[in-house]
């Protein structure tokens, strides 16, 4: 007799949750479970994936992706550092050869983490969109497997095991706020969540001075910033591929935006490191930002926010933190 039973749409929170059940179990004994502490000042609950093998939430994905490959493939993949440097780790992990192309504005400390690996880098002059761009062609004309930062399912699920784990944590959330670049991370998170909590609100954080995501989602479409500007947030920095799958999972999934200024990402980075003695990149302190700044997020609730990542240039970090 045929199920009556509807499979679950593509891209929706019930199509993601399966693959990141799936993920969590592939990527599990690679992960650290990282901590979930609560800030004495704000009450809001910090979710430290700057202590993240690799320093960063890219680590799961990564891991998510390589983890279904098949031992000695060529992979090719790009990124301002955190993708990269996840990526490249895995690869070794899984007997992978990687090529990881970045963009010659990426933090240099970041890319001298990759090298450090054994992947070959090649730098491509312009921003990830160039470098995504570049290495998408080469893997192409190459036939090598493509490894997207955040436009490709396992990618979306393995980040979505964060939310896998606040589930476990908390018997109750009301609202995250996590950082948004591409998309992979509040994709993956935000599908998980909503889907067994649809009461969480999702809050989406980004920068003013690059806010593709928020400008995308205001205009119907994929869009770029009318005018790329520099920012802490390097590690969410950049326009979006057209065809991202992660454009209509944001545009249905996040409640609300908030943008913060680069000084109150510095503001943000520095409260961290003084409260919590814990250092964060930019695009962790965007999301922290969001939240200290939240005129809506009442004492009473449950909130999470997302640190993303640790991967700060030395100097820049110790010029905001006067260390």
């Amino acid at each position: 007799m045929a199920s009556n039973t509807v499979p679950p749409s593509v891209n929706s929170p019930e199509y993601f949750s399966k693959l990141i059940d799936a993920a969590n179990i592939r990527i599990e004994k690679y992960t650290e479970k990282t901590r979930l502490i609560q800030d004495s000042k704000t009450g809001l609950w910090l979710k430290c994936e700057n202590e993240q093998y690799t320093g960063s939430f890219k680590w799961r994905g990564a891991l998510s992706k390589l983890s279904t490959l098949t031992e000695g493939q060529e992979i090719v993949t790009a990124s301002t550092g955190n993708h990269g440097l996840g990526v490249a780790n895995a690869a070794r992990l899984f007997d992978l050869k990687a090529k990881i192309f970045v963009p010659t504005s990426a933090v240099r400390e970041k890319i001298d983490k990759i090298k450090l690996t054994g992947a070959e880098v090649i730098e491509v002059n312009g921003d990830s969109l160039s470098a995504e761009l570049a290495g998408k062609k080469y893997a192409q004309e190459h036939s090598m497997v493509w490894v997207s930062p955040y436009n490709d399912e396992l990618v979306i699920a393995g980040q979505g095991t964060i939310g896998y784990e606040l589930e476990q944590a908390l018997p109750r959330i009301d609202r995250v706020y996590i950082t948004v670049g591409g998309g992979g991370l509040i994709s993956g998170i935000a599908s998980w969540l909503r889907y067994h909590h649809p009461q969480v609100e999702i809050v989406g954080c980004q920068p003013v001075n690059s806010p593709e995501m928020y400008l995308s989602v205001q205009a119907g479409k994929v869009v770029m910033a009318p005018e790329a500007m520099d920012t802490l947030s390097d590690g969410s920095a950049g326009p979006l591929e057209e065809d991202s799958i992660t454009y209509p999972v944001c545009a249905s999934i996040i409640d609300r935006f908030i943008l913060v200024t680069e000084e109150e990402i510095r503001s943000a980075i520095r409260y961290v490191y003084q409260e919590h003695k814990m250092k964060v990149e930019g695009a962790a302190g965007v999301a922290l930002a969001a939240a200290m700044k939240d005129e809506q997020r009442k004492s009473e609730e449950i909130s999470v926010v997302v640190l993303c990542g640790g991967n700060i240039d030395a100097l820049v970090w110790k010029e905001i933190v006067k260390y």
